[in-house]
């Protein structure tokens, strides 16, 4: 992560005029003055001046910088000066919306305080996070909301609309239900363009011409990759792009350029056209067109529920009902009952197009033509596995009753369209973060990304992790890979001993939900004087303000929690890593990367997995120190770290700390903490 800062951690002082790159970072500089609690890092310099070569040179780079390097400035003040002289632009992408908000609420504004430079920049989401002025009040004027919980939502919209001023999603102080945010939100197929009686009040609108007058885009990996597959046409034209959070970038890429049908996608379009339950839904307030008409696309709807119904149905029958994920490796698995119904509705769509006469209706028709081609497409790309390169699965959800089937397909290699699309196109690329590396070791991400062609430098973290951290590693854990079940039961037994320690303040990171939720049913019963949180139960930013508040908590996670989360200070002194995060080899995308490799002649544990593991570990040992003056254990239960020939790597990519083995020496290091609470 970048720095991490408190709200009064900027001064509101202005500069007047700008150093030299060295002179802003060095002590007595630019930073010092005006950055309250500023410490000169010869790591943040070394990266700025990294930066700085690279943009002089004109090539890609790779930087690994450990956290507290204070990477965002590193690159942003580098960027800024040669963005503002050179009249370009460069597009900041990051994984987390948390660094999202830090670069453009702290890191940009400061800067546009303390540079004698007058640079802009603009944060970019996408297009359906802005509330659609035009599609607003037509929900209002024909009355589609379903229920009484969208029509209290709606009012408290009504409301909010007098004093936004960005009408983003992200402005609103609740979280209104997809479902009703879907009907009043930016669709860019449903947009008007210039013909559009609000395009002077647009939201979007404004926002783009904010981003066409900025030297700085702040944008996530996913709005990046869309700009990059529809060829630029969601982004102004950039020069240069920073990956933030880039250890991300593959798996971002792989779910990006996926294709994916769902039961529930399939029913939610249908009900937009005609709800048959409530009457509701477009043709409903549809002018114009002749009874005759309406009642045929009706029927034709009626016609492709029953070929949905059927097709899972048959779903059903293939793969049973139980919840599952399974990689389907043969063409032709299922009949596309599907596809002539929905031909069908798209020839009777198309033909009421010619009885519209409001501009809006042609534009909604023409998206539910686009939308029903789309399923189509979707649908025979997986049952044919027409794609090559791709592979196909599916997962099944079965909760209370209600059954989700999704089908997918995704790439099994980006690499070659990474590198067409994004290094061979843009000028320069720098990739970042505090994991990018294996021992110092770029070649797993260079791989994954089709990299070629760039510097590489690796800066360590200038925390005193000796001094502020030890990693326990307990005896005579079961090996999870030969006898799990015993491995869980003692597991589960060990974390009760290391909470009853620390008293909470705990995150405990697991691999799998089971593990998750056998945990969590043991510590609720057995710790109930603990505030046990479990990932699932609530949004992560909400189980993050809970957890915070109290310093009793203990954070139960997975995947999401392992990386990109921030919680300094003494909410979070120790971290509890239950197993090594090695992929799961039988689930579909890696499943089949692993199959790649072997057919290039590789080992698939030594060339993917062991990176790829030794990265998440990385990541999830992260989560403990995240300022200069944090002090926690990370204790690691999976016993392959001491006993298998890989162990040695995984300790190694961890940050030089005291490791112990006996809880009580993890009891004496916390009691040596000034303000621990001990028993």
């Amino acid at each position: 992560m970048t720095l991490d800062i408190s709200n009064d951690y900027y001064s509101s002082e202005t500069s007047d005029s700008t150093p030299e790159l060295r002179a802003i970072f060095e002590e007595g500089g630019l930073l010092q003055k005006y950055l309250t609690g500023y410490e000169c890092r010869l790591q943040q310099i070394q990266m700025a001046e990294a930066i700085q070569q690279a943009i002089q040179s004109n090539t890609h780079l790779l930087v690994e910088a450990g956290t507290g390097v204070g990477k965002s400035l590193a690159y942003l003040i580098p960027f800024v000066k040669w963005a503002r002289e050179s009249k370009k632009r460069v597009v900041v992408s990051t994984y987390t919306k948390t660094l999202q908000e830090q670069l453009v609420k702290r890191d940009l504004p400061f800067l546009q305080r303390v540079l004698d430079m007058d640079f802009k920049f603009a944060l970019c989401v996408g297009t359906e996070n802005y509330l659609c002025l035009r599609r607003f009040r037509l929900a209002h004027s024909y009355d589609l909301f379903d229920n009484n919980s969208e029509l209290n939502q709606i009012q408290r919209i009504d409301m909010w609309l007098n004093e936004t001023k960005s009408g983003l999603i992200s402005d609103l102080d609740f979280e209104p239900e997809e479902s009703l945010w879907a009907k009043i939100c930016r669709q860019s197929d449903l947009c008007l363009g210039r013909r559009c009686l609000f395009r002077k009040d647009c939201f979007y609108n404004k926002a783009r011409e904010k981003e066409e007058g900025s030297h700085i885009l702040v944008v996530n990996h996913h709005l990046f990759l869309a700009n990059t597959i529809s060829g630029g046409r969601v982004l102004p034209y950039f020069e240069a792009v920073v990956f933030d959070e880039a250890h991300t970038l593959q798996d971002v890429a792989t779910e990006y350029l996926g294709i994916e049908v769902t039961n529930f996608k399939i029913k939610y379009f249908l009900d937009t056209i005609f709800n048959p339950q409530s009457g509701k839904g477009f043709l409903h307030r549809l002018q114009g067109v002749s009874r005759k008409k309406i009642s045929d696309i009706k029927g034709a709807l009626d016609k492709v529920r029953l070929a949905s119904e059927r097709f899972f149905c048959e779903l059903v029958r293939c793969f049973g009902e139980e919840s599952k994920t399974q990689r389907i490796r043969g063409s032709n698995f299922i009949f596309n009952y599907l596809q002539e119904p929905l031909l069908h509705l798209s020839c009777l769509l198309s033909a009421a197009l010619d009885s519209v006469t409001s501009e809006d209706d042609r534009v909604q028709i023409k998206s539910y033509i686009l939308r029903a081609k789309e399923i189509n497409s979707g649908l025979e790309a997986i049952i044919t596995q027409s794609l090559q390169e791709h592979v196909y699965w599916i997962e099944i959800l079965n909760r209370q009753g209600r059954r989700r089937y999704s089908l997918h397909t995704a790439p099994i290699d980006i690499s070659e369209e990474f590198k067409t699309r994004v290094l061979e196109e843009v000028e320069l690329v720098i990739f970042t973060s505090a994991t990018l590396s294996v021992n110092g070791d770029f070649n797993f991400i260079k791989q994954s990304l089709g990299i070629e062609q760039a510097k590489e430098i690796c800066l360590s973290s200038p925390f005193e992790y000796s001094r502020n951290a030890i990693i326990y590693i307990p005896h005579n854990l079961p090996d999870p890979n030969r006898e799990f079940e015993s491995y869980q039961k003692e597991a589960i037994e060990e974390i009760k001993r290391i909470l009853v320690i620390t008293q909470g303040r705990a995150f405990v990171l697991f691999t799998n939900y089971r593990m998750l939720d056998m945990a969590n049913d043991i510590l609720r019963q057995e710790l109930s004087n603990f505030n046990i949180l479990r990932q699932g139960d609530a949004p992560r930013y909400k189980l993050l303000e809970r957890f915070k508040a109290d310093t009793r908590s203990v954070l139960l996670g997975t995947n999401t929690f392992w990386q990109g989360v921030d919680v300094p200070g003494r909410a979070l002194e120790c971290v509890i890593i239950t197993k090594l995060p090695f992929a799961v080899p039988d689930e579909p995308i890696i499943e089949a990367r692993m199959e790649l490799l072997r057919a290039q002649n590789k080992d698939p544990f030594i060339d993917y997995q062991i990176p790829q593991a030794i990265i998440m570990l990385r990541q999830g040992f992260g989560r403990l120190i995240r300022r200069k003056t944090d002090i926690g254990m990370v204790a690691i239960l999976d016993p392959r770290i001491k006993t298998r020939f890989y162990g040695k790597s995984f300790l190694e990519a961890l940050p030089q700390c005291q490791r112990v083995y006996e809880l009580s020496e993890v009891h004496r290091f916390l009691q040596s903490i000034p303000y621990s609470v001990t028993i």
